[in-house]
């Protein structure tokens, strides 16, 4: 009986220990809680922000030619304005005193015209009244050659004296050298009458300098009345009644008017490492601070191929045209711009949570953990299997827009929850080995302090 006691206690004493070992190993295990995300069906976009600045399409800058003070203002602020338009007007004082002197030298120089045109015809007159003086000069040398040769003939027969032959053949030497004086006198008034002729040339320079600078004058006196060169409206003025203006080095600028503010466009800055995804004629969509809950729509119409510099940080001006029929987009307004570069409809999504999940070491997962994975490429999401543990299936996945990713391949259905989180007992998310920072001498491998 005492032996049959002994056995059974001893049994009982079994039986204790084994089923407080078994509640002592089930206690002391970790109890895991997983958050999962359902996989869903839709659209995936993808894009690219920036920050950019709105802008009329067309600025045309209205500037002064001529110097002078202001005199008046025809144009402010906001003012709409059409092409040909009085905006302002330079006092002309000075512009009218130097029209008047240019009409002064322009009279001046019709009169040295005219007494040019005297002096040829006065010129001409002395040829010709020089050439006729030589043919009567030739005329009676012909005479007196042929009484002189007469007279040379009879003093050999002895019918004249030796001093009448001498009187004639003075006569004939007279008539020559008289004939020589009007040749040279009839050469001289030709020169004199092209001399005359070249300047009455010089007198029709002048005439023509004196109407250019006439001319001039004029321009510039119309040219102290400033017309706005467009259609448009005026976004800023550069100057106010009585200042004094300089056109000499630089143009100075009046007014700046918009040509149309129902069409704007804004100038986005992107970074070099997504401007080869921009393209002209994608769509895109900004808001501005003075209306938060208002997006605007454009479409990329050009993307410009010159970098711009700051700091070493590259990036390049793409233009986005805008429709602004109710003037809501002011100029200069910064504005934050998604471009839409590529676009998926109807495709399966998987939560990018569930891509970046890595159990730890401490969890328990299925059988099928290490089975049916694919080729390179693919990627491994977790879910829970029938006895409630996480077991991985391969995907291939194709775009992204930062919350979504792509299924292109897998064994995953709609509606199914991925894993995305392990919890503890305590509810506290729990960090895989793979997702811990590297540590200290690990990070500076290499480098000892």
């Amino acid at each position: 009986m005492i032996k049959k006691t002994v056995i059974i206690c001893i049994l009982l004493f079994l039986i204790t220990a084994i089923c407080l070992g078994i509640y002592l190993h089930i206690s002391s295990q970790e109890r895991f809680t997983f958050k999962t995300k359902e996989v869903v069906k839709g659209d995936i976009v993808r894009t690219i922000s920036a920050t950019g600045t709105v802008n009329p399409v067309t600025i045309v800058n209205v500037g002064a030619q001529v110097s002078g003070k202001v005199w008046r203002l025809f144009a402010d602020f906001n003012s709409v304005v059409k092409k040909g338009d009085i905006v302002a007007k330079i006092d002309p004082e000075l512009s009218e005193r130097d029209m008047e002197e240019a009409e002064a030298r322009l009279e001046s120089a019709r009169a040295n015209l005219k007494s040019a045109l005297e002096n040829i015809s006065l010129a001409e007159s002395r040829v010709t009244s020089a050439d006729a003086g030589l043919k009567k000069g030739k005329a009676d040398l012909l005479y007196v050659q042929r009484e002189y040769e007469r007279y040379v003939d009879l003093f050999k027969t002895e019918l004249v004296s030796a001093s009448e032959r001498d009187q004639k053949e003075s006569d004939y030497k007279q008539a020559l050298a008289q004939v020589e004086s009007a040749a040279a006198e009839l050469n001289a008034q030709k020169a004199n009458v092209a001399s005359r002729r070249a300047d009455y040339q010089a007198a029709t320079s002048q005439v023509r300098s004196a109407e250019a600078a006439l001319n001039r004058a004029r321009a510039n006196l119309d040219y102290t009345i400033i017309r706005s060169p467009v259609n448009g409206t005026v976004v800023s003025r550069e100057v106010d009644e009585g200042q004094t203006l300089t056109a000499r080095m630089q143009t100075p600028v009046l007014f700046k008017i918009a040509e149309d503010l129902t069409k704007m466009q804004v100038n986005a800055s992107i970074d070099e490492a997504d401007i080869g995804c921009i393209k002209e004629g994608q769509k895109a969509l900004f808001t501005v601070d003075a209306f938060p809950y208002t997006t605007f729509k454009g479409i990329v119409k050009q993307v410009r191929i010159s970098p711009v510099i700051v700091q070493n940080v590259v990036t390049y001006d793409v233009v986005i045209d805008v429709e602004n029929r109710d003037l809501k987009l002011k100029p200069g307004m910064t504005s934050n711009v998604t471009v839409t570069v590529e676009h998926r409809s109807d495709v399966i999504k998987v939560p990018n949570e569930a891509l970046r999940f890595i159990p730890s070491g401490n969890i328990k997962i299925g059988k099928k953990a290490g089975r049916g994975h694919m080729a390179g490429g693919s990627r491994l999401v977790w879910r829970m299997n029938r006895e409630g543990n996480p077991e991985p299936v391969p995907i291939r996945t194709g775009m992204t827009d930062g919350e979504y990713t792509e299924l292109v391949q897998g064994a995953i259905k709609v509606g199914e929850k991925l894993i995305i989180q392990a919890l503890d007992r305590d509810g506290k998310p729990i960090i895989s080995n793979k997702d811990r920072p590297a540590s200290r001498s690990r990070a500076f491998r290499g480098f000892h302090p």
